[in-house]
């Protein structure tokens, strides 16, 4: 967040995942796990079926069983079925048995952590039609459905306008929900550039308009269905660098919610305070908290003390959030339904020290998805020095984790943690490493961070280019082999970040569409030769992205895919703002061992 004038106004981002989980598409080889002695993440996943040494799994495209050695063609799937679990079915249900971040079922609000200290603003979504039919969206808050018939919009590629989206979203094709904005019928203080106020644009009438209250409380979600699969991201506020705090993040839908999750907040608090949100999807939802802090009181809930257990109930749509100045990150949170979890901050900067603040939201995995290795890479340097410092933050599950890093141990970076613990370091972008435990069953979570902009870490200034943001690292357990993605046109900067893993001794290529063919220049992480990355510029300082040959990567609508394991994470940014969020991810179940009971 800046105080300075801006003399042109960008918009906002958003990505969808679409991808098929790989199935039993074997992980890199990991012999040398030196004194680690558990099996290596994999990518087997809920994708396939047992066939002998050759198991049944989902073509890359969803629309045939074939077997995974052969690639031979067992089963087509009709036109109105899919293919998940490498079985032909409905195709929601199909996306709920591949456990991936595509579905039909999403519930979420807009990351309003402290409502005072800035104003509300326009929420939207991202939704990619993941599926080979025409996508129908519904929208329901409090258990209404919303009219959405002025709320739909669609961009064409390389362009800013908004036109109104006629009809279902088609097969491939994408579109914007603007989902909510405050209540105009309401008094609210005076326009201030201080509090980060940016409404809907001209000629969109958002579905819901309404105050969404902010501070610890019980709250309304909204319900977001569909026909066939999507993929979903939100985007806060859209037009968000315009307003100076923008945040980002992949929606994961009902069917990979969790009974036991982990909290992860945004960062310490400085300007604004961390936060948390959790979701029910089902009535009678009791969730209980074992905190790694005091747990204030905050309007109709009643806190608690440090590591004394807290049962709060919830219905059908309604979601929990705190936010105080005492993170509660990684506290465990058990439920006796599946739950959804966010962790984020009002307004943080980066470092706490530093001269901005921008939120931070992101839908965190609940802790049966969780991974025991990581790779972790950042975005393109925005003023070319690869060592440009960003943090990282790992949080840790369980008690004797221990941490072994590639090619070397980071400064400051954990090698043992205890459950809850959460060490934040820092690393350059171009630093890429590795990190993985002992065994899947103490897993962690990664999250990356870009600093602000003016003073950033060590007192670096980036000439006002970008600021704080938050993001989950993918673990490389989570992998998929095919992903689509929206950059909005109207930011400056957009660089997406690859990492593929080795499969079967080899690393195989990774398509994109905007390229039109196969990405190369790929560069070794760590000496054991499993991973490799490269980036891709989408735009560049407010001009096209990357040249290869006649094609031209731009903003827009974009899609990867390859016969092997990777992952795509997108920064973007302008002055003085920031978003990422990842491409999309599987959510499989990697942790064997559940957590014992908190009461």
């Amino acid at each position: 967040m800046k105080t300075a004038h801006r003399a042109r106004v960008f918009g906002v981002v958003g990505l969808a995942g679409l991808g098929v989980a790989l199935g039993a598409a074997g992980s890199a080889c990991k012999e040398d796990r030196a004194a680690f002695d558990g099996s290596p993440p994999g990518f087997n996943g809920d994708a396939s079926a047992d066939a002998g040494g050759c198991p049944l799994q989902c073509s890359l495209d969803g629309r045939s069983v074939v077997r995974s050695c052969t690639g031979d063609v067992v089963e087509t799937c009709p036109a109105d079925r899919a293919c998940g679990a490498a079985l032909c079915q409905e195709p929601c249900a199909a996306a709920a048995a591949d456990r991936s971040s595509n579905g039909c079922e999403f519930y979420f609000q807009a990351p309003r952590y402290d409502g005072d200290l800035l104003d509300q603003s326009c929420l939207a979504t991202f939704v990619v039609n993941t599926s080979i039919q025409p996508v129908n969206v519904t929208l329901e808050y409090a258990g209404k459905a919303l009219d959405l018939s002025k709320s739909l919009f669609r961009t064409k590629p390389g362009s800013a306008m908004l036109e109104p989206q006629a009809g279902p979203i088609q097969p491939g094709d994408s579109a914007i929900l603007f989902v909510s904005d405050r209540d105009p019928s309401v008094p609210h203080p005076p326009p201030s550039i201080f509090r980060g106020r940016l409404g809907c644009p001209e000629g969109v009438v958002p579905a819901l308009l309404t105050d969404i209250e902010g501070g610890t409380r019980i709250g309304t979600a909204m319900h977001l269905t569909t026909n066939v699969p999507v993929g979903l991201t939100a985007i806060y506020p859209f037009g968000g660098a315009a307003s100076y705090v923008p945040t980002a993040t992949l929606f994961l839908p009902v069917p990979t919610w969790g009974t036991q999750n982990i909290l992860v907040t945004g960062w310490a608090a400085n300007v604004g305070r961390p936060g948390v949100q959790l979701f029910a999807s089902e009535d009678d939802t009791e969730i209980t908290i074992l905190p790694t802090h005091d747990i204030q009181d905050g309007i109709g809930i009643t806190g608690t003390r440090a590591k004394v257990p807290v049962t709060y109930r919830l219905g059908k749509g309604q979601y929990l959030q705190f936010t105080q100045s005492e993170e509660l990150g990684g506290s465990i949170v058990e439920s006796n339904k599946p739950i959804a979890a966010f962790g984020g901050h009002a307004c943080s900067n980066v470092p706490s020290g530093g001269a901005s603040c921008d939120t931070f939201h992101q839908q965190i995995p609940p802790f049966e998805q969780w991974g025991s290795e990581y790779v972790a890479v950042g975005y393109r340097p925005r003023l070319g020095n690869e060592h440009e410092p960003m943090a990282y933050r790992i949080v840790a599950a369980r008690d004797g984790t221990q941490l072994d890093y590639d090619p070397a141990i980071p400064p400051g970076a954990p090698t043992s943690m205890s459950a809850g613990e959460v060490v934040t370091f820092r690393r350059g972008t171009g630093d890429a490493f590795v990190v993985r435990t002992q065994d899947n069953d103490h897993p962690i979570h990664v999250a990356a961070y870009m600093s602000g902009s003016t003073s950033g870490f060590d007192d670096v200034s980036y000439s006002a280019e970008g600021d704080p943001e938050f993001v989950n690292v993918v673990p490389s357990g989570q992998y998929m082999n095919s992903y689509s993605f929206y950059a909005d046109p109207t930011y400056g900067d957009a660089s997406l970040v690859f990492v593929r893993a080795k499969t079967h001794g080899e690393f195989k290529d990774i398509w994109l569409e905007c390229a039109g063919g196969y990405l190369t220049d790929f560069r070794p992480i760590g000496t054991r030769g499993e991973y490799e990355f490269t980036r891709v510029d989408l735009a560049r300082s407010g001009r096209p992205g990357q040249q290869f040959g006649d094609h031209v990567c731009q903003n827009g609508l974009q899609r990867a895919k390859s016969d092997g394991p990777f992952t795509a994470t997108i920064w973007g940014w302008d002055y003085a703002a920031s978003y990422a969020y990842p491409g999309g991810m599987a959510l499989r179940k990697l942790v064997q061992t559940p957590l014992a009971p908190v009461r």
